[in-house]
This record gives C-alpha cells, structure tokens and sequence, in this order.
C-alpha cells in the first residue's frame, strides 16, 4: 500500500511495458513514455478472452443468463448456481438438485428473481433471492417445460404411456401460475402421435407450438 499511496501514476507506468503489445493500452500511451523498462521475450499480443473460470461441483449440464444478463445460472449434475457475469462470484446457491433427479435445462424467469430447472420427470422453480425452492411440477411420465417471456407462463406436457404398444403418443398440455405453482387449466388440449420434445413459445408467451 506504501508505493501506491506515495505515487498511484507510477503504479500504473511500471505495468504499462507488460501491457498486450496490440492492446489499445500500448497503442495510446507507449509512446508518451518511452523511457520504461522493455520487455524482450514472452509479451502477449492481446489480452485473454477468458475473463474468469467459475468451477463448480460436478459436470456441467447446461449454462443460461439471466434478461439482464448481469447474472449467470450454471446447472451441474449436482446443484444450481447463480453467479455474477462480470465476476463469475457465487452470488446464491447452490441449490442442490432432488434425489436421482437429472437436470436438462434451465432458464430465467421474465424479472430475473426466479429459475425454473428442467428435469426429465419432473420441474422446480427456485427462488433466488430467498434461496428456497417455490414449487415443483411433476408429470406422469416426461415434462417438458418452457417458460414464457411473458408473465413467465409455464407449460408441461405430460405424456402418457400407455399407448407405447400402438406406437403413438398422447400429450396433456397445462399452463401453470409462475407465481404459485397452481395450474392455471387442467388441459390445454391434447395432441397425438409427435416428438413432445420439440416446443416453442412465441416471444409475447400467448401462442405454442408443437
């Protein structure tokens, strides 16, 4: 703290020589200082795009950015954490995933204060803020869950087994309440015979399609 107290400038001028030779630092200010020390081997010519590595528990499954985009959620096979993008800093979590649940997708919800994660049977919405899981979702057999951008509408699809042997699958869409978990209709609609898999909001959240 002594050098920088007694002269900050020159904290800044002893560094600019191990500056990135191509950086905007070296272009603009090498000149006006020619008499600092060289550097003869090993100058970079950039700087590194990686800005951070946050490490986590466990493989990673899926990376998503809040609508701000401030903020990060990294969903390992292990827990959910919410980091800050200009740090990579915990910021919240981790939220440790239920047990033999496998997590496959995650995302914000419209304000940015909640997470819906995706499982394969199943969906659970946290709380950031507070840290606390707010409510889950489960399906007969598979959900497949998108959140809406507006009002942060859920849907799950819950398909039904029993019609393997005919080689067809029926598929019970619901709307559910983002706020408190309750189902906003029992059932959309059903459809036949499709890869429940491949679902879209539009960008207002008002229309679906399979």
């Amino acid at each position: 703290m002594i050098p920088i107290s007694e002269s900050a400038p020159h904290i800044y001028l002893s560094a600019l020589p191990f500056a990135p030779e191509h950086s905007l630092v070296t272009q603009k200010f090498s000149s006006r200082f020619p008499n600092t020390l060289t550097v003869t081997e090993g100058r970079p010519a950039q700087w590194p795009f990686t800005l951070f590595t946050a490490e986590h528990e466990g493989s990673v499954v899926c990376l998503v950015f809040s609508p701000d985009e401030k903020t990060f959620a990294c969903i390992s096979f292990r827990n959910v954490y919410i980091c800050d993008s200009e740090t990579g800093h915990l910021i919240s979590g981790p939220f440790e995933h239920e047990r033999y649940s496998s997590p496959e997708y995650a995302c914000f919800s419209p304000n940015g204060t909640h997470i819906l994660v995706r499982y394969d049977r199943s969906g659970i919405v946290w709380d950031i803020e507070r840290g606390e899981k707010q409510f889950r979702i489960e399906g007969r057999h598979f959900v497949f869950i998108q959140c809406g951008r507006w009002c942060g509408r859920i849907v799950s699809m819950d398909e039904d087994g029993s019609l393997i042997q005919t080689r067809l699958t029926r598929i019970r869409v619901k709307l559910w309440d983002v706020e408190n978990g309750t189902p906003k209709s029992s059932t959309l609609f059903e459809v036949t015979d499709i890869d429940a898999g491949v679902t879209r909001f539009s960008p207002d959240g008002q229309f679906m399609a399979i």
